[in-house]
């Protein structure tokens, strides 16, 4: 597939790397999905992420013609991360009743090379490709109980080391 005019995107305001804690939570109730939601943290200067890795992603914004930059964008990058949370990131679910939570999580370094075409009338979208600075990690809600559940699993393993 070859693109006419690439047309490269700015990220905007942001000023050099910046990086954030991305997680997408997906709501299901009895097994039909109900809600969505992509929630995006700063990281600081102590984020745990082992090693990042460029990963490309591409798909179509479906949108009028006629539709804002800024909005077809910010668009973009959404579903790239949602994309590539559900690809790469670090899954997790959890149930109550009939109601069940699957989180996708990851860390994302901004600005994102991110190139969007020109309208194609036979998808009715703007085809795009990004190239996103990506690691997949917990949040940081969850870091307290993954730090709990390793040192029970040491105590238990080492436990048992000692009977054998």
């Amino acid at each position: 597939m070859v693109l006419i005019s690439l047309k490269p995107l700015s990220a905007g305001h942001l000023e050099g790397i910046a990086t954030y804690y991305i997680r997408f939570d997906l709501k299901s109730s009895s097994q039909r999905i109900t809600d969505g939601k992509l929630t995006m943290v700063p990281a600081h200067e102590d984020f745990r992420a082992a090693t990042f890795s460029y990963f490309p992603v591409s798909g179509i914004i479906p949108a009028l013609p006629q539709e804002a930059a800024q909005t077809i964008e910010a668009k973009a990058k959404q579903n790239a991360f949602i994309q590539l949370l559900e690809q790469k990131g670090l899954k997790s679910v959890k149930t109550l009743n009939y109601d069940t939570i699957i989180s996708y999580e990851g860390c994302v370094q901004v600005p994102v090379a991110l190139f969007i075409s020109p309208y194609n009338d036979k998808n009715k979208g703007f085809p795009y490709k990004a190239r996103v600075l990506f690691s997949p990690l917990s949040f940081p809600d969850q870091w307290e109980s993954l730090r709990r559940r390793f040192k029970i699993k040491k105590f238990l393993d080492n436990f048992f080391l000692f009977f054998q």
